[in-house]
Parts: structure tokens; sequence; C-alpha cells
């Protein structure tokens, strides 16, 4: 019996030397949670007192000011206009319809191709049939001109008597022009046309052989002009002017009509 008691308080004295071990054990050995990677919850040691709590203290506050937003109302006004403000130049301004040049003073400027050469001789014999084809670029014994030329001749101080010979119908010619229709047509330079022309030619010019004669019709693709050219230099004018561009040159410079009568063939 002695003996069963003796083993029993040794039993009892050795497990509570592992269970409470006293104070400061574990700080002479590392803390077996004390391990990189656990929070630091982990690692505090539950036989030392808590460390002191750090009190929150909000930092000073800066003084507070409206944030400005960032699409502001504006006035019914906006944007304002300067009082000297004026609509300036287009950047594109509309183009005419026409072909004007640049330049439109430059004699040098032509319209409908009036100047293009096709390589046809000149002649002075009439052209009888195929009116309508490609002209040669000058006759001799007259003077070819341009359109801006020909409005320059126009403004000078002896103008010149425009005579129209296109044929067909028409209602509108170059302003002051004489529409003499049949002064291209005929079969030679001594016929009953010659006549009519002769007669026609000397009341417009009141008998001056000196005086300026313009002669045109449709464009540089017809004889017609060339022709009626070709009668007033047989008659004996002297400053004989063939348009060669005619009346689809004037009009592609943008130039003016007037209407236009054809002169009866039995004046």
């Amino acid at each position: 019996m002695p003996r069963y008691l003796l083993v029993v308080v040794s039993s009892l004295t050795l497990s509570a030397c592992v269970v409470q071990p006293p104070p400061g054990y574990w700080g002479r050995t590392p803390s077996p949670y004390a391990q990189a990677g656990y929070p630091s919850v982990y690692t505090q040691r539950w036989n030392t007192p808590p460390a002191s709590e750090t009190r929150f203290s909000a930092p000073p506050s800066a003084p507070w000011s409206a944030r400005p937003a960032l699409y502001a109302p504006q006035p019914a006004s906006w944007p304002p206009e300067p009082a000297s403000w004026s609509q300036g130049p287009e950047a594109n301004p509309p183009q005419s319809g026409n072909d004007t040049p640049s330049e439109p003073r430059n004699p040098r400027a032509t319209f409908a191709d009036e100047a293009v050469d096709y390589g046809i001789p000149p002649t002075n014999t009439l052209h009888l049939r195929d009116f309508d084809a490609p002209t040669p670029t000058r006759i001799e014994g007259a003077n070819t001109i341009t359109t801006l030329e020909l409005e320059n001749l126009m403004a000078s101080d002896r103008p010149p008597v425009l005579v129209d010979v296109i044929g067909g119908k028409q209602s509108a010619s170059l302003p002051n022009a004489i529409w003499l229709r049949d002064a291209g047509v005929g079969r030679h330079l001594d016929d009953d046309v010659q006549a009519w022309f002769d007669f026609h030619l000397s009341q417009l010019t009141g008998h001056d052989k000196s005086h300026p004669l313009v002669f045109f019709c449709a464009s540089r693709m017809c004889w017609l002009a060339h022709n009626a050219t070709l009668r007033a230099l047989d008659l004996g004018y002297t400053n004989v002017y063939w348009y060669r561009g005619g009346r689809d040159a004037w009009q592609a410079a943008g130039l003016p009509t007037t209407p236009v009568a054809p002169t009866p063939v039995n004046d």
C-alpha cells in the first residue's frame, strides 16, 4: 500500500511539471509558431502580456473646397461672338461652269479648243460640202482672232461689224451681231450669193472697205465662216477677221449673248 501511494504521487508531480511549465519557459526556446508566412497574431506568445494598443488618430483634415464641374452650364449665348466678327471667304468658292482662265485678260487664253490645230492646210477656195468638219487654223489675207482678242476689239474705239453665218435656226448670237445665214454657202465666188453678200456688207460698213469685219459660225468645226471670210476678201475688204472658235468659244468664256434674227435672202 505505501508503495502504491508513492507511485501515484510521483505521477501527479510529473504531470504538473509538464502541463504547467514555469514562467518564462517559452522565452528560452524558439516559438513553434514563429515561422515565415504566418500572421502576427499567431506569433504572439501566449504567456506574455499583450502589447499596448496604439490608438488611431486621424490626420489633420485640409480645408474643403468644391471640385469644379467638368461640364459647367454655359450662358445661353455661348460661345460669344466678338463684335467685329464677320464671315470670311469660303475655303472652296463655287466654280463657274465654263472654262474661264485664271487671267481673263490674257490674250493667249483660248476656249472650246478654238486654237486646236487639226493639220488642215490653209486654202483660198470655198469648201463645198461637209461643213461640220475640222478647219485650218488660218486664212491667207485674214486675221484669225481668239475670243479675248475679239472682246478687246469690240471694246475699242472702232468696233467691228460682227457677221454670224450659222446655218439652220438659232435665237441668240453675239451682242450686236448681224445674222447672214446664207453667206457661207454657194458654189463659187461669182454667184448670186456673192452679189447678195456684197450688198449687205456695203450697207453694214457704210461702203468703207477698211472697216473691220468679223465672221464666225458655230465653232472651229464649221466651214461656213471660213467661206464667208474668203468672199469678203474677194470683195476687196482689207480688215477682215475670222473668229474660228465661234459661238461655242464665246459661250464657253461666259460672255453674254443677245437675241438675233436672220436677214432675209431677198433683201
